[in-house]
Order: C-alpha cells, then sequence, then structure tokens
C-alpha cells in the first residue's frame, strides 16, 4: 500500500509542479500585461493633446512626450515596437500608416501600440513555452488641442518653453478667486505669491470673504517692496497725491573760447524695462478624479500638461486622494506644478 502511495504521488508530482509554477508566471504574466495597457492609454491620451510629440526632440523634451509617458508607467520595463500614429475620425484598422502627425487635427484618432518582452522564471513551464514571451497592447484617444470654455474657444498650452518672470519679482494674486478670507489672506500673499508677509494689510473679521484689494491682479511688483490691502468690503481707492517738482536750479555753461566750433549736445535715450504680466490660473480640485481624468482637468484650468506629475507605484489609473496644491489657489498658468498621489 506504502509503495502503491509513492507511485501515485511520483505520476501527480509533475502536474502539481506545473500548474503551481504555471500560477506564478501566469500571474506576473497578466500584471505585466495590465502595466503595458496602461502604458499605452496614457501615450494614447498625452498624444491626443500634443499630437506633434510622438518621440523626445527639442521642443518634446522627456517627459513631455508620448514614449517618455509610456516609458514612464512601465517603470523601466523594456519597450520594443513602439508606434504613435494619427488616424481620420471612424477609422477602424489601424495597420496603415495614417496621417502625418504634423497634420493631426481635432476630431482625429491618436493610435499608440507597443510591445515588451516578459521573462518566464520557472524552468519547467520556460522549458513548455520558451524562455521569452511578447506582450503588445495598443489603445486610441480622441485628439483635443483646444477646449470651450464660456463664449470661446482657448487653445490647451503647449510643452514648448516659455520665459520665467525676471528674478526678485513675483504676481499679485486674485484674492476674489475661490474666493479667499480675511484669514486666510497673508497665506495667499506670502505663500502662494511669493510677497513679504509684513507688506499685506487686511480689513475686517477673518472669517469674511475678500471682495476688495488695493493692487489689482497679474500686478507684477518687487517681491520684499510691493504692498497690498486686502477688505471684506469695498474700499475707496486713495487717489495719489502729486509729487511737487523740484525746482530747476539753472546751470551756468562755460562760454567756448573765440574761434572754437560750438559743440552739439546728444540726446541720451534710457530704456524703460517693463515687467511682462504673468498669466495666473485656478488650481482645479483633482480629489476623487481618475488620474487620467485630472491630467486633463489641469490642462483645461490652463495649465501645462507637462507640469502635472501621478505619484507611482502604483501604475494604474487610480483615484486621486492626494494633491500638493491646495484647490482654488492661483498660480502661474506655465510654470506652475502638481503632484497626485492615490
Amino acid at each position: 500500500m506504502r509503495g502503491q502511495s509513492f507511485v501515485e504521488f511520483a505520476l501527480l508530482l509533475p502536474i502539481l509542479l506545473i500548474l503551481v509554477l504555471g500560477t506564478v508566471d501566469l500571474g506576473r504574466a497578466y500584471f505585466s500585461s495590465v502595466s503595458l495597457e496602461n502604458a499605452v492609454k496614457e501615450g494614447a491620451f498625452f498624444g491626443a493633446r500634443q499630437p506633434k510629440c510622438a518621440t523626445s526632440s527639442a521642443s518634446c523634451p522627456n517627459p513631455s512626450n508620448v514614449k517618455a509617458r509610456v516609458d514612464l508607467e512601465l517603470n523601466g520595463a523594456p519597450v520594443t515596437d513602439f508606434q504613435a500614429k494619427c488616424f481620420a475620425p471612424g477609422t477602424t484598422n489601424f495597420s496603415g500608416a495614417g496621417k502625418a502627425l504634423t497634420t493631426c487635427a481635432d476630431g482625429d484618432l491618436y493610435y499608440v501600440a507597443s510591445k515588451t518582452p516578459f521573462t518566464l522564471v520557472t524552468p519547467l513551464v520556460a522549458g513548455l513555452l520558451g524562455n521569452t514571451l511578447t506582450l503588445s497592447s495598443d489603445s486610441t484617444a480622441v485628439v483635443v488641442t483646444t477646449f470651450t470654455a464660456g463664449s470661446g474657444t482657448v487653445p490647451i498650452p503647449t510643452t514648448s518653453a516659455t520665459g520665467s518672470p525676471p528674478p526678485g519679482t513675483c504676481t499679485v494674486p486674485d484674492f476674489k478667486a475661490g474666493p479667499t478670507k480675511i484669514s486666510g489672506a497673508v497665506n495667499v500673499w506670502t505663500n502662494v505669491a511669493g510677497f513679504s508677509a509684513g507688506n499685506i494689510t487686511t480689513n475686517g473679521p477673518s472669517g469674511h470673504k475678500i471682495v476688495w484689494q488695493s493692487v489689482p491682479p497679474g500686478t507684477v511688483g518687487v517681491c520684499t517692496a510691493q504692498t497690498i490691502t486686502v477688505s471684506a468690503t469695498v474700499l475707496a481707492t486713495p487717489s495719489p497725491s502729486p509729487t511737487p517738482s523740484p525746482t530747476p536750479v539753472p546751470t551756468v555753461t562755460p562760454s567756448p573760447a573765440p574761434g572754437s566750433p560750438t559743440p552739439t549736445p546728444s540726446a541720451t535715450a534710457v530704456p524703460t524695462v517693463t515687467p511682462t504680466p504673468t498669466a495666473q490660473c485656478t488650481v482645479p480640485n483633482l480629489l476623487g478624479r481618475k488620474v487620467t481624468v485630472a491630467q486633463a482637468d489641469w490642462s483645461i484650468a490652463g495649465f501645462k500638461a507637462a507640469n502635472f506629475t501621478a505619484i507611482r507605484p502604483p501604475s494604474s489609473d487610480y483615484e486621486v486622494g492626494y494633491q500638493s496644491l491646495s484647490a482654488g489657489s492661483v498660480r502661474p498658468c506655465l510654470t506652475t506644478t502638481i503632484q497626485v498621489d492615490k
């Protein structure tokens, strides 16, 4: 009887090993397949808003291109046979070359496909199926490079580099956006806009909302010298008192020597440097939104799509439970960055 049990065990052992080890590799393969699917979806989503940025270039540096977005989502896994194409609306067969990416327009379909090698780690299964399998996935997204807000169409910000504000200057925030309460005025003035805390004066109860500010939003001033008054009630804007002009003092010009030529005075132009106002945008509420939807909301709010970062892992389209910037705060549109996490 004991010998019979050993024989039965010897006959069943290979089958059990195949089932157990095969389950390990199957789980790994499924995880890799889901990661690749999420990666091409991320690439298609980004390409639908920046269709010309398929791969890294001077105008589309990493990570502001489709290939880099796919690589980031795969978290270091190798990518082979990467494809980024543009097709006319209604296309169902994406095997052709498609349209030139430079002619991709709103309403077209942006197609991203990629493959990644998968290595089996269990020798028994590898002996049956081979050491390496190739996983592939593709995804499409409708190209949207503009969005409608109110009565006009506004282009989504591109990834091209823009100049920074002059050093030492800050932009006056809009305290009425949100709106901000009197109790939060100092925080917005110092931590959000970057001005000195001692240069803001508040008027009204701390819990009341700000309805008036003495300096218009968007004004660029010296961070350490600009002053402002905010109030829970509308105040009269004081008219500036005229500055008395100094009495000119006559200047004695020496007479030229007899016979010498009279010099002709030349005017020297003094250039006036006027700081360029920086466009301001309001941070949207991304909590509870899927990562892909949150990135679209970030772009629709007027911020740069390249300045949106989702913390990984996990490498999935999870619901946002944390955002690094407070919703409703006013920030420069083209230089502000945000991170979201689960």
